[in-house]
């Protein structure tokens, strides 16, 4: 199975078997049309909008830990205590559980929308690629450590 990263704005460029995926602690309303973390529905094309990987989702021990560039007083992602924080919080999830979930999820939606290619998932992120504090670097490591490098989503 096929996993990458990307950021909110390019799940418009995304085809029905990709399937996006929130880190994100807070979605932006439109993930969600407004109704909730709960709601889930279908874009224009026709991918599904809504869903969050809830153990990616920074946790309490991340809390207050990054301000945001404005007030950063690490100024570096090397040294940023949020992002170490952060990748602690990845290493104790199980690898092989998230595997087989991400399997689990991109098969029901597959066969439930009956698309023949192979389902993509697609780990969403507020940053762009370009983002040297973005979660999405401690994510990428993360499976790389693991043997199992992802990349970004590119249109």
């Amino acid at each position: 199975m096929k996993i990458l990263t990307s950021y909110f704005y390019q799940i418009r460029n995304m085809k029905q078997n990709y399937i996006p995926l929130s880190t994100a602690v807070w979605d932006p309303k439109w993930f969600h049309q407004g109704q909730g973390n709960s709601y889930q529905w279908k874009d224009k094309n026709e991918v599904w909008n809504g869903l969050r990987a809830e153990p990616f989702v920074p946790g309490e021990t991340c809390e207050g830990l990054c301000r945001g560039p404005e007030t950063c007083m690490a100024y570096s992602p090397q040294t940023c205590s949020f992002l170490k924080t952060y990748y602690n919080q990845l290493e104790q999830l199980d690898f092989q559980e998230i595997i087989s979930r991400f399997e689990t999820l991109g098969n029901q939606i597959k066969e439930v929308e009956g698309f023949k290619e192979e389902p993509i998932l697609v780990l969403i992120f507020h940053e762009k690629y370009d983002n040297p504090c973005s979660e999405r670097w401690p994510v990428q490591n993360w499976f790389k450590a693991h043997g199992y490098p992802i990349e970004e989503f590119r249109p």
